[in-house]
């Protein structure tokens, strides 16, 4: 009972934000995509586009809407584990159901990246189903049976998991690594199961390989070499410290102990060990890739712990066997009930804490203001009879947008390779006026003049939290 009021308050804190929250910039941004349906998109894989589209059809352009899909994938994973604690456990299926879910709901990292609507839960939610199924097939092959039906369906959950996030490639190259390592499993490699299987899983990623074909692998050139700080330097042991100690705070450090004997223990269970040894080589690779580009330089500021996110996802799905003391469980779930509580109460009442604390949290209090915003703009706009609003930067523009209700007259000056507004300027704007949010200077060569409007100044309870720059260009100059 204690486990299931556990789980039931983490829900209803994921339900608060859910409601409450507005989108942040990223949020907002993966928003838009549903607007607008593509096989992929520029950043990410397309599924947290298209869910978005379903979250908008449902619940319409809200707090609630945006962050369905999210609770939806979340709700997905928790019967997954309710019917795979039956052969996880079936010596006590119902405790071990309800404690994997408290420890999973319990982590603020977990907790975090399946209520925010990220691509994370998508993946989170994939992965787990296909590490689940391709497990089983793994446990009935060292056991000398054969469950094919498994194969293909983990199959199917890492195609939709590839459509999630380019993490998902870590699995397969986890159960490669397990396949040459695991004597008794190298007889694999004769199936034609397990090529039939991967050929799945090619099909259903497919739409990635055709967009990207068809805008000369952008994605690739972004990840790959656009975000690359090539000025700085070689190696900073700090940034790969601070990403470790990250880590350790928002997977819980209640759990590294126990993660520590998934990864290097004898399986816990040997009717589990197919499961545990897949689990184990996806987590090693992930780490061993990512760890590392912590401490280089050139994309050192850019990690962040949601990136070892398959680090840990395998251990949570067995974590009942490795989190062996009731005390740790316990403060396991303190922790979790801490953090979590904290962050869901610092973003309901944004700014106030950091007000009092006298720190500007600039990022949080721009959430926050964005409908007065939208009001004002949507009066000027009026006014100034402007053909359509600009604003410089993915976050604001997309927070603004999802604050209007609706991208019709909302611009990024058609400069993306996949459309994020519904607002497409052409030759026949030319000499027309438009609406500028923010700092001009990106803007301004795109206008025969750029005159300053008064400032938007928006409050929450009763503060000023943000002001916004108000230009209008005239003359467009396509």
């Amino acid at each position: 009972m204690l486990l299931q009021i556990a789980v039931a308050f983490f829900v209803l804190l994921r339900l608060a934000y859910g409601v409450f929250v507005p989108p942040n910039g990223d949020e907002a941004y993966y928003w838009l995509w549903g607007g607008h349906l593509q096989l992929s998109y520029y950043d990410h894989a397309p599924m947290v586009g298209w869910t978005s589209a379903l979250g908008r059809l449902v619940l319409g352009w809200t707090p609630a809407g945006l962050h369905l899909p999210a609770f939806v994938s979340f709700l997905v994973l928790a019967y997954t584990l309710h019917r795979a604690s039956r052969w996880l456990a079936p010596d006590d299926s119902t405790r071990y159901f309800w404690l994997t879910l408290a420890i999973f709901c319990a982590s603020p990292l977990f907790n975090a990246l399946t209520t925010l609507n990220y691509p994370d839960h998508l993946l989170i939610c994939f992965t787990a189903l296909a590490l689940l199924c391709i497990g089983r097939y793994l446990n009935a092959t060292l056991a000398g049976t054969e469950r094919h039906a498994d194969l293909y369906l983990g199959a199917l959950f890492l195609g939709l998991a590839g459509l999630s996030k380019y993490n998902a490639v870590f699995v397969p190259a986890g159960l490669l690594v397990i396949l040459i390592a695991a004597p008794r499993l190298r007889r694999l490699f004769r199936s034609p199961h397990l090529y039939a299987a991967g050929a799945l899983t090619f099909v259903v990623t497919l739409p990635v390989f055709i967009w990207n074909a068809q805008h000369r692998f952008a994605t690739v050139e972004l990840h790959a070499i656009d975000r690359l700080n090539e000025d700085a330097a070689e190696f900073t042991p700090l940034l790969l410290l601070r990403v470790i100690i990250l880590s350790i705070l928002m997977l819980s450090p209640f759990l590294v102990v126990a993660f520590g004997r998934f990864l290097f223990g004898r399986p816990a269970d040997p009717r589990q060990t197919g499961l545990i040894l897949l689990g184990r080589g996806t987590a090693l690779i992930s780490t061993l890739v990512l760890l590392p580009l912590s401490a280089w330089g050139a994309l050192a500021s850019q990690v962040s712990p949601h990136w070892l996110v398959l680090s840990f996802l395998p251990f949570l799905l067995v974590a009942p066997y490795y989190l062996r003391s009731r005390w740790m469980i316990g403060l396991h779930l303190g922790w979790g009930v801490l953090v979590n509580t904290s962050a869901v109460l610092y973003y309901v009442l944004v700014p106030m804490p950091t007000e009092l604390l006298g720190i500007r949290d600039y990022e949080a209090a721009r959430t926050f203001g964005q409908e007065q915003l939208a009001a004002a703009v949507s009066g000027l706009a009026a006014e100034h009879q402007t053909i359509a609003i600009a604003v410089p930067g993915y976050a604001p523009l997309s927070r603004l947008t999802f604050a209007l209700g609706t991208d019709v007259n909302v611009t990024d000056f058609g400069g993306r390779i996949d459309t994020l507004t519904g607002r497409t300027l052409n030759p026949g704007d030319a000499g027309k006026d438009m609406l500028l949010i923010g700092n001009p200077a990106s803007m301004r060569e795109k206008f025969d003049s750029v005159e300053p409007l008064p400032p938007i100044e928006v409050e929450r309870l009763g503060r000023s939290i943000a002001t916004y720059e108000i230009w209008l260009g005239r003359g467009f100059k396509p």
